[in-house]
C-alpha cells in the first residue's frame, strides 16, 4: 500500500524484564500496525498481550518522518 494512504504508529510494549520499549510502524489502521510490530519485534510473536498502546502520531511528526525517510536535506 503506499505510503501515502498510511498513516504512522507509534507502539508500546514492555519485554520481559518490564522495560518500557516503542516501535513505529506506518499502516493503514491501529490493528494493522499492532498486527506488524508483531511481526518485527521476535519477542511480541510469543507474548502479543506485552503490547499496551498503539497511538496515531500527529500530523506534524508524520510529515517529518516522511521527509526524512524520503532523503530530503532538513537543514543544518
Amino acid at each position: 500500500m503506499p505510503l501515502t494512504q498510511q498513516k504512522h504508529y507509534t507502539v508500546g510494549y514492555h519485554d520481559l524484564h518490564q522495560n518500557n520499549l516503542e516501535i513505529c510502524e506506518y499502516a493503514i489502521d491501529a490493528y494493522s500496525a499492532m498486527q506488524q510490530a508483531k511481526e518485527d519485534v521476535p519477542s511480541l510473536r510469543d507474548h502479543p498481550s506485552f503490547i499496551g498502546y498503539c497511538l496515531v502520531n500527529p500530523k506534524e511528526i508524520d510529515n517529518l518522518s516522511r521527509l526524512m525517510a524520503a532523503g530530503i536535506p532538513m537543514g543544518h
